[in-house]
Order: structure tokens, then sequence, then C-alpha cells
């Protein structure tokens, strides 16, 4: 039998290499005293008697007194369960050491994180397109202060934000700019949508400017309070996906004021120069 392999085996289940060399001799002296174990299993004699205790304490090792002392182990059946019992009670003590220290430490970890999150902001965050890109539409609306530039194909989802806005613009006259791609550029279907919001769009936000864009919008979505001294400012926008469901797609939120400044030039300079009434 080779009985490295055994040893090897013994420091795969967490045994440090003395550890094993002397559990395995033991096992094959059956009982010896200390002297014999280190010339059988080439652990140094002043190291022997200290790996002995720790076998002892875990319960594989019985000494017995006498001059000298002998030391022989359980037999193997015993002591892979005596194993696999120090392994879980060994598991179960980190466990409520965790437990114990959770909350402070909890605690403290997130201050650390939030004081680290405060420094570093992501440029941009993904959020799926539908229903949570139309609920974090809205909530610009409502940090809106005092600009709201919205590009779109046909503003198809005016009825299911229409009240947010409406309120937001009533409560702080907000100017707001609806930038449409032009018809030419629209399915039949999108045509009838784009016409019927418009005509909602007229009786029920009056004050409200929009314009119709000659080329294909690449970017589209959602610009408040942008400032040309990349000072505040946020923006929800997506890309023309044609080949991705719209189940698939997703939108970017960002309140980067470099890169919302650089969205509301793209917008007037589209609205200014490649648009129409």
């Amino acid at each position: 039998m080779n009985l490295s392999e055994i040893i090897e085996e013994f420091e795969e289940l967490g045994f440090k290499e003395y550890e094993s060399k002397v559990l395995v001799s033991l096992i094959q002296l059956g009982e010896a005293k200390a002297s014999k174990i280190a010339e059988t299993s080439g652990v140094p004699k002043n190291r022997v008697y200290e790996v002995l205790k720790v076998l002892r304490n875990h319960g594989l090792v019985k000494e017995k007194p006498g001059r000298p002392k002998l030391y022989e182990t359980k037999k193997p059946k015993q002591i892979l369960k005596r194993l696999r019992q120090n392994k879980k009670l060994e598991k179960q003590k980190q466990i409520q050491k965790i437990q114990e220290k959770q909350k402070n430490l909890t605690k403290k970890l997130t201050s650390i994180y939030n004081e680290a999150s405060g420094n570093r902001k992501s440029l941009l965050e993904l959020i799926d397109v539908g229903e949570p890109s139309e609920k974090q539409t809205q909530l610009l609306y409502k940090q809106a202060n005092e600009e709201i530039l919205i590009s779109t194909k046909s503003f198809e989802y005016y009825p299911r934000t229409k009240k947010t806005l409406k309120k937001a613009i009533k409560e702080k006259d907000l100017d707001v700019r609806i930038l449409f791609l032009d018809k030419k550029n629209l399915s039949k279907e999108n045509r009838k949508i784009q016409e019927k919001i418009i005509k909602k769009i007229k009786n029920e936000l009056p004050s409200v400017d929009f314009r119709f864009s000659e080329e294909k919008l690449p970017l589209r979505g959602t610009i408040i309070d942008p400032s040309l001294e990349y000072e505040s400012g946020k923006t929800i926008f997506l890309v023309e996906e044609k080949e991705v469901p719209l189940a698939l797609r997703e939108a970017a939120l960002t309140e980067n004021p470099s890169l919302v400044a650089g969205m509301a030039r793209y917008f007037n300079l589209i609205w200014n120069y490649e648009s129409k009434k």
C-alpha cells in the first residue's frame, strides 16, 4: 500500500503535512511511543509531541499514561466519523461567529461602501425598455425644474405618462419640447399612432412645442434640465435597434452633466436645422 497517497488524501481533508504523517504512521503502528512515531513518520521528534496533542484534541488519538507515554488511534471508521463531526462543529462555530458579528460588521461595511459609492458614479445605468423605462421617465418629469426635451418616434407611451407630465408642467411651468420622427420614416401603423398622440397633446398640453425630424432619430428618450456649463441634468435614452425585440431592449440612464449637455446639443441641432413644424 502506498502510504504517501493516503497522506495526501488526509491533507486534502484539511490536515497539515505533519498531522497527516503522524496519524497514518500511528494507524500503521497501532500503538507506539512518541520516539517511534517520529522515526516512522519522519516528523522531527521535537514536533511530534505538539502534533500528537493537536490530534488528541481533535479526538483522533488516545494518550495512555505511563513511562514512556503510549499513543494509539481510534479505528479508521471512527476516525472518519469523528472527522466529519469536527467539520460540522467547525462550520457551526463559523456560522455563529458570523451571526454575532453580522449587525456591527454590516453597519461598518455599509458606511465604507456608501462613502466609496458617493465618490464613484457609473456613467450609465441600464434599464429594461417597457414598464421600468416608463416609470423612470415619469420620475424624470417629476424631477425636472426648468426644461424637458423629448425625442420620440410617435410618443406611443404618452397615454401612460401624461398624468405625470401634465402635473409637472402645471406645477413648475416647464418648457417642454417634443421632437417627433417625420411620418415619412414611419410605418402606416405608427403614423396613425403619431397622429392620434399629437391631437391629444394639442388638446391636453397646449403649451408644449413640437417639431418633426426630417432624418431618422438614432437616439430617442427624455432629457431634463441640461446645462451647457455641465453642472446639471439627467437623461434616459435608447438607440434604434430594429433587429432586437422590444422586450429585450435596454435604455440607458445617466446624470453625468457632460453627457446630458452633449445629448441636449444633439437635440437642439436637429430641432433647429433638421426638423420642421
